[in-house]
């Protein structure tokens, strides 16, 4: 009897072993992260003397899961799972179904065509990722980026990528669960490409986004048009982005532009230069944020300085402010 029990354990075990063995060769998980933290300050813009804000520690913590699993027919299916601690909840997540070059996306804030960036930045090119509120220029508007979405991309070796997405609506944001019914904010869709067209050091980005109204008077879509190329030669690195948008409501039209150049002093040391404009039809002046980066590469770590200074920010002329970023950030 003890014997049988021996056997029948050693049964068990190896059927559990050869279990974890399949489970294995058929899978892989992936765990990620970081913790970014930021030291600052900045002026609230102003016309005439700016209200300081004082001095701030913040911090972001992130974990990323990433797991892969081979399907039937050659196919892939790869979950990616986002966890923010500044948000508390899970932030993006997005299942890949892949074969070859081609990819079929189910997102819940996942990627996104429309929010793609060529302009080179020593840590971050976008002045609004490294302060907020002293530049107008995202140079993201129309993304379908915050809301569930669904859609298919398919690469051209040596070449680049196309990309479809189409989010049935607007108002199912990352946060609408599996049970969402209806549509109550009309729908979105982005396509476009993003590619080297085969030459090295050359990236060059090309979408289009449009928006509709849940109810249509007449003049119900958002159109944004989204280019820009940048080129990175030896320790040198340059490039350009605009975004513009034809609004559904006459007269609130507007353009972002962002222009960028870094160069790289040493394989750790990166240091660079950024200028975001913001234009509208409901301003009289053109918003304009310098933006300054120094970025130290530590191996294991990244240390960044950035200062910034906005002129006629939000269009508003005279309305002036600056502010400055320390930021370690450790990943793992």
């Amino acid at each position: 009897m003890k014997g049988n029990n021996t056997m029948n354990k050693k049964l068990i075990l190896t059927t559990a072993l050869v279990s974890m063995l399949a489970v294995s060769a058929n899978a892989e998980l992936k765990i990620a992260g970081s913790i970014e933290s930021t030291y600052g300050d900045n002026e609230t813009p102003a016309t005439g003397t700016t209200a300081y804000q004082g001095n701030a520690i913040g911090q972001e913590t992130k974990f990323e899961f990433n797991h892969t699993k081979d399907l039937v027919g050659g196919w892939t299916s790869k979950l990616d799972l986002e966890v923010m601690e500044v948000a508390g909840t899970v932030a993006d997540t997005e299942i890949t179904i892949a074969k070859g070059a081609t990819k079929l996306y189910i997102s819940k804030d996942g990627g996104s065509i429309m929010d793609q960036n060529v302009v080179p930045g020593a840590y971050n090119a976008r002045p609004g990722d490294n302060i907020s509120g002293l530049s107008s220029a995202a140079m993201d508007d129309g993304t379908i980026h915050g809301v569930q979405n669904f859609g298919v991309q398919q690469a051209i070796d040596g070449f680049g990528k196309v990309e479809l997405r189409y989010a049935p609506d607007m108002t199912a944001a990352n946060t609408a669960g599996d049970k969402s019914v209806g549509s109550g904010g009309g729908s979105g869709m982005e396509y476009g490409f993003i590619g080297n067209f085969g030459v090295d050091g050359l990236n060059v980005h090309v979408a289009k986004a449009s928006t509709k109204n849940a109810t249509d008077n007449g003049n119900d879509e958002t159109d944004n048009t989204s280019y820009g190329a940048g080129y990175n030669f030896g320790q040198f690195a340059v490039g350009y982005s605009k975004n513009s948008e034809d609004s559904a409501t006459a007269g609130q039209d507007h353009t972002q532009e962002l222009f960028g150049v870094t160069f790289a002093a040493s394989d750790s040391l990166t240091l660079g230069v950024n200028l975001s404009k913001y234009d509208s039809d409901t301003t009289a002046a053109e918003e304009e944020t310098v933006q300054l980066e120094i970025a130290y590469n530590l191996g294991g770590a990244t240390i960044a300085f950035a200062h910034q200074q906005v002129e006629d920010f939000g269009g508003t002329a005279g309305t002036d402010g600056e502010g400055y970023m320390i930021t370690y950030k450790q990943s793992f």
